[in-house]
């Protein structure tokens, strides 16, 4: 009997010390708070190698530019196909460095505005062909940029979208700026001035074809691209920009039927670009208006009086 109540004490024993297992530790095992952590760190990281950097230019100089506005009238951009682009078209070779639009940062509390956006650009259409680079824009963003040139958060500014990626730009070559991402889920993002009566006819926005955003876009060079020219490298990278006061927008008046180019500032005056005149690869409705602006360029360094007495030829 005893023997008997010996054996089954020594097999009580073995089962339970083959069956219970290692007991896990609580200072080893992972919590779920760092698993939820470990996998943000791996999403960070990937959404790291993903983003495209900013490019690298020796020089940056002003492409295409749309300033007037229509009063009390902004647009926004969907993620909708057809409904999530603006365009215009290059005058410029290079690369594309940042966009500039008019606007303000939509509601906070709007349950059909998002808080940021984001997308890339295409050429010749909206819909088809490559994705060239990257850009964002948030509303904290748009805030803390109209809070540098001393405006509200209800007031209208210049935004800027810095561009990621080498987006090449060729004369003559309609880009587009194209949204396809919008963060809550939510179906539109900013508010931005526009124009009506085609002011600017190299481009447009989604909405009407009549209409074109206010709008500002920077094309830069490489080194590379300045070799290529057979131009010396300046020691220094050279920003014909960098210290431009932005011109305020020009409210349309409603009686005007055809829009004349915004008048040229001081401020816009530049050195001669590193770059070769390409005019001739430009559209013949391109190099019309480019040879307009340069009459009215030199007839404008004319003395009033000869301006108004003009001698018969």
């Amino acid at each position: 009997m005893k023997t008997f109540q010996y054996l089954a004490l020594l097999y009580t024993l073995l089962y339970l010390t083959g069956c219970g297992g290692d007991a896990v530790p609580e200072d080893v095992a992972p919590k779920t708070g760092e698993i939820n952590a470990e996998k943000t760190a791996s999403n960070d990281e990937i959404s790291k190698q993903t983003s495209l950097d900013y490019p690298l230019v020796r020089v940056e100089e002003l492409d295409h530019t749309q300033e007037f506005f229509k009063e009390q009238h902004t647009t926004s951009f969907s993620y909708v196909p057809r409904k999530n682009w603006t365009s215009f078209t290059a005058s410029k070779n290079g690369i594309l460095t940042k966009v500039l639009l008019f606007g303000k940062a939509n509601l906070l509390d709007s349950p059909h505005y998002g808080l940021s956006m984001s997308g890339f650009i295409r050429a010749d259409t909206p819909d088809i062909g490559p994705k060239l680079g990257q850009w964002s824009l948030s509303r904290d963003e748009i805030l803390t940029q109209l809070a540098a040139q001393g405006l509200g958060d209800k007031e209208s500014g210049w935004l800027t979208i810095k561009m990621r990626g080498e987006i090449p730009q060729v004369v003559g070559t309609k880009y587009f700026l194209v949204c396809d991402s919008i963060s809550e889920n939510k179906a539109w993002f900013g508010e931005f001035s526009f124009a009506e009566a085609n002011p600017y006819e190299f481009g447009r926005h989604w909405l009407n074809e009549k209409h074109d955003l206010v709008m500002r876009t920077y094309v830069g060079k490489t080194d590379q691209q300045i070799k290529m020219l057979q131009v010396d490298l300046p020691t220094k990278k050279i920003s014909n920009v960098s210290q431009e006061v932005l011109p305020t927008p020009i409210s349309q008046n409603p009686n005007q039927l055809y829009l004349s180019p915004p008048p040229v500032t001081p401020a816009e005056v530049k050195e001669a670009p590193l770059s070769p005149p390409f005019s001739e690869n430009l559209p013949s409705t391109l190099k019309n208006s480019e040879q307009t602006n340069t009459e009215s360029n030199q007839s404008g360094k004319k003395s009033l009086f000869d301006r108004l007495f003009k001698k018969d030829k």
